[in-house]
């Protein structure tokens, strides 16, 4: 039995897999129920310690966990209550939505939704005309609700809009100091010629703009809400800079007034061979003629290499001398609070739009003054040397240096004297100087040919055009649309403001046109709507012919016009014409500059809100999550609008007299009056 205890029969490897604690410790269901994680490979515990689980802790981190992962829809309307069932089912709905989606799959893209087969693309154009009549149905009840519902929300704006829109106003008000006060009616100039056809082309860059330099907005999918009605920075006057405008042969803001600047820019104009020069805004506002604008023109004459006279037209920004109506003031204050948003932090440090290449030739310029100065004292130490031969004349030459540095003291100190006055006073004061906002963006001179492709005349243009901001493609073109009526539809833009959209896109390099809808009431983001000028053409065609039709039209009424100021106005119900008005001082005056920001363009305001928004059928973010097609009734009887019921009418008791001539009739009682009780008196 020796030799079989030598060797273990029974020998068996010890068991590693054993449950220990330890691996209880970290086992899934004790992480769930702790809702944390340990590293298995950091020491446990110690084992005196009992472990005391928060169970509300727990099952409000579900919770959240559940609430995080719901998917966000911008602009998400309330219960709404249709006047009438759609005339299409809820899975035809399904179906036409699902060929929707595929076309726009930008909206929403969180929410998942099936590709369409063949079969929806079939049903969808099986659909259509039954879709396009109950579209026109859907358009004609939302005008209904403008005028009962929801004309107040753009009737009233937010305080954040009316700040921003003020802030504007003064600014420009500030520019226009310089500029003539009384105009007369001089001519209704037409802004459109019939059976010709014009051409708009680009002859030469002037001066570009680095577009790397701007700042990049993020446009990043909205996966939270996101409003853009924020209290913000806004710029304002200042005495030393009344124009925030940087000459082209400039690097600094001049510290012009504005006549001032419209002379160096005619200068500029004539130098390279055009006889207009206009603003970007200014020409926006000849295509918009579907709303009210004033813009300055001002005949500059200018003398040539040649030694001869010759008349620039010089067509500034846009302004207005009364507040605006509640929708144009909410859509220029959208503008700048669009920019002041999607702007991350990291981002806002070029908002300042100070450039390197600026920075690095301020010093190359501080550089060569402090050399010259060297220069310059030296030489003049040079020029002063002398040999003194007798200590009385070297004793007559200190005397003499000592007084001129005392005289010096003295003016240096009067100067510093008077600069101290000259601030304290406020004039020609700079308030913007190291904000945000002590340089304007930067601006790109272009030249341009507007010809008659009939006629063949002709005409040379010099358009400047500010770039604000940039994405990672290239510069970006931020439009806002503001939504009153969002829980219907998408609001249309109009023709004209398409066509200076189209204008902006021609006169810049690989640009994007991000189209914002905004609800016009809380300012929350719903889509952004991106188009580059291809696909801009794609939808909406080649509007070159139109664009330059209205320009060189303008430009042929303007060529005449003697030396002066004018002021270009025009009103909707002028329809294709604009007044010019000229300025002469004289006592019965048409047209007068008195800016007034509190004073109403118009006074009755709900006037202009008569006219409901024009709404189409575009794909909103509560389309694809409700399975519903834009511009359509509902295909569910739950969200009929149900007719108030009636309360049951309760019957009332007759008077007593009607209830004894019943009696009498019927045979009982007499018909008398019952006798009063008289109460008995206690003794």
């Amino acid at each position: 039995m020796e030799h079989i205890r030598q060797f273990d029969w029974c020998y068996s490897q010890p068991d590693v897999y054993f449950l220990k604690e330890s691996d209880l410790d970290n086992s899934v269901t004790e992480k769930i129920l702790r809702n944390k994680f340990h590293n298995p490979m950091v020491s446990s515990e110690s084992e005196d310690e009992q472990q005391n689980i928060n169970w509300a802790e727990v099952f409000s981190k579900k919770e959240d966990f559940s609430r995080n992962n719901r998917v966000f829809v911008p602009c998400m309307p309330k219960f709404m209550q249709y006047p009438k069932l759609s005339a299409l089912t809820s899975y035809q709905h399904f179906q036409c939505i699902k060929v929707l989606c595929s076309e726009n799959p930008h909206i929403l893209p969180e929410e998942f939704m099936q590709r369409p087969t063949k079969n929806d693309y079939k049903v969808f154009e099986e659909l259509k005309p039954i879709y396009e009549k109950e579209q026109k149905e859907f358009i004609e009840w939302a005008k209904t609700q403008w005028t009962t519902i929801h004309c107040i929300r753009a009737l009233r704006p937010k305080p954040p809009i009316e700040f921003v829109y003020d802030a504007r106003f003064k600014m420009r008000e500030n520019e226009m100091q310089s500029y003539p006060k009384m105009f007369d009616m001089a001519a209704q100039i037409p802004l459109e010629t019939r059976n010709n056809n014009f051409d708009l082309v680009l002859s030469s860059d002037l001066k570009s703009v680095d577009i790397k330099l701007l700042p990049q907005i993020e446009c990043r999918n909205i996966t939270k809400k996101l409003t853009i009605m924020k209290q913000c920075a806004m710029p304002e006057p200042c005495n030393k800079h009344p124009c925030r405008f940087i000459l082209p042969n400039e690097k600094a803001v001049s510290i012009l007034p504005l006549i001032e600047i419209q002379r160096e820019l005619a200068q500029f104009t004539l130098d390279n061979d055009a006889q207009y020069i206009a603003s970007e805004n200014s020409l926006k506002c000849l295509m918009e003629l579907d709303r009210c604008w004033d813009i300055t023109v001002s005949v500059v004459p200018v003398i040539g290499p040649d030694g001869e006279s010759t008349n620039v037209v010089v067509l500034g920004d846009e302004f207005c001398i009364n507040r605006e109506s509640p929708v144009m003031r909410t859509y220029k204050a959208f503008k700048h609070l669009l920019e002041h948003t999607l702007v991350p932090p990291s981002e806002r440090s070029k908002l300042q739009y100070k450039d390197l290449n600026d920075n690095v030739n301020e010093e190359l310029h501080k550089n060569v003054l402090a050399e010259d100065t060297v220069l310059s004292s030296d030489d003049e130490d040079a020029d002063n040397l002398c040999i003194v031969e007798d200590s009385e004349m070297a004793e007559d030459m200190e005397a003499t240096k000592d007084e001129k540095k005392e005289g010096n003291k003295e003016k240096t100190n009067n100067v510093a004297n008077k600069s101290n006055e000259d601030d304290q006073i406020g004039f020609y004061s700079c308030t913007c100087k190291d904000t945000m906002f002590e340089r304007p963006p930067p601006r790109s001179f272009q030249r341009w040919q507007v010809r008659n492709k009939t006629t063949g005349e002709h005409f040379n243009i010099v358009v400047h055009s500010p770039h604000k901001v940039r994405d990672k493609r290239g510069e970006v073109l931020l439009e806002p649309i503001p939504e009153y009526q969002i829980e219907l539809g998408a609001s249309a833009q109009s023709k004209e403001k398409i066509q200076s959209l189209a204008l902006s896109l021609m006169l810049r390099k690989n640009a994007t046109l991000i189209n914002v809808r905004v609800d016009g009431a809380t300012g929350e983001v719903a889509t952004f709507e991106n188009m580059n000028s291809e696909e801009f053409k794609a939808k909406h065609g080649d509007l070159t012919n139109e664009i330059s039709n209205t320009l060189h039209t303008a430009f042929n009424q303007l060529q005449g016009l003697l030396p002066g100021n004018y002021i270009l106005r025009h009103e909707p119900n002028h329809g294709h014409n604009a007044i010019l008005y000229v300025s002469k001082p004289s006592v019965k005056s048409s047209l007068v500059l008195e800016f007034d920001s509190t004073q109403l363009a118009e006074v009755d305001e709900a006037k202009n809100l008569k006219t409901p928004p024009v709404i189409i059928p575009v794909l909103l973010p509560y389309h694809k999550l409700k399975r519903m097609l834009p511009c359509a009734f509902t295909p569910h009887e739950r969200q009929l609008a149900r007719s108030p019921r009636r309360a049951p009418r309760r019957q009332r008791t007759p008077p007593r007299a009607l209830q004894l001539e019943s009696e009498a009739e019927s045979g009982g009682a007499q018909g008398k009056w019952p006798k009063r009780k008289k109460k008995k008196k206690k003794n």
